[in-house]
């Protein structure tokens, strides 16, 4: 049977994260997964399974995230993420389906993946828009941006990023390599730190926004950050930030595998 890629979108605060979660003796807790499984097989009249390229936790949205599933689709590849979001919820939207090769994996296949935290430096006195607790992480304190750009370059390169990951974070090897890591401002007061790299940790990039966050409020010196690398030692970063300020921005496959007319890019 052929095999299809889709690209998805999600407000990720109502969910338990991507990953289908099925307690024992309980009621499925509610993820995306779980949500888009549902829809697919409703559309296309069969039981379907999707895997995620990312596991995104409970409380991180997503602008991108890609899903594949093995199925007779006997719907239009044009017009299947319409048929899916007539089925979703209005919290995750299916944007585009395409097929891809037989043996396409949406985690393997994947060259990079992109990620912005935000952080909106709350002012005295100074009332932000309720709904922005959704989407960012408000620090009631002063930060030095400069001081975060510089620390930030020090996590660009292939490092062993066990001191930037959750203890429980279940994987082999914690080596992984960091393309890019950015701060930036943004309107409103707002604060973006952009890391990219071939793959992530449990809570490694909001390991990296609280260790940044930490050195913009000068708690941590920017120079200190090459020997919590070398060090490994999880005390020595900053602190996890909350969920909600996190968002997968794009993920790179290579042509013969992206969407369509976005060539390697699926940002």
């Amino acid at each position: 049977m052929p095999r299809f890629a889709l690209r998805l979108a999600y407000d990720g605060t109502d969910f338990h994260g991507w990953q289908r979660q099925e307690p024992p003796g309980l009621a499925p807790l509610r993820t995306v997964q779980g949500e888009l499984d549902r829809a697919l097989t409703e559309v296309l009249h069969a039981p379907v399974a999707c895997q995620g390229a990312s596991r995104t936790d409970a409380g991180v949205h997503a602008e991108a995230q890609v899903a594949a599933f093995t199925a007779d689709c006997r719907v239009p590849i044009e017009r299947l993420h319409a048929a899916l979001n007539a089925r979703l919820p209005e919290d995750v939207r299916a944007l585009a389906a395409w097929q891809v090769p037989d043996d396409f994996d949406p985690v393997r296949d994947a060259r990079s993946k992109g990620y912005r935290y935000e952080i909106a430096r709350m002012q005295p006195f100074v009332a932000r828009l309720p709904f922005d607790r959704r989407f960012l992480h408000q620090a009631m304190h002063p930060i030095d941006v400069e001081r975060m750009r510089i620390a930030a370059a020090c996590m660009v390169g292939t490092h062993d990023f066990q001191a930037f990951a959750h203890a429980q974070h279940g994987r082999e090897s914690t080596v992984r390599t960091v393309h890019a890591c950015d701060v930036g401002t943004l309107p409103d007061d707002r604060i973006m730190i952009d890391v990219s790299g071939n793959g992530f940790l449990y809570n490694m990039v909001r390991i990296i926004a609280g260790t940044l966050l930490e050195v913009g409020r000068g708690r941590i010196d920017p120079d200190a950050i090459p020997d919590i690398i070398a060090a490994g030692d999880r005390s020595r970063a900053g602190n996890t930030l909350p969920p909600q300020g996190l968002r997968l921005r794009w993920i790179h496959y290579p042509a013969d595998r992206s969407e369509p007319g976005r060539g390697f890019d699926i940002a």
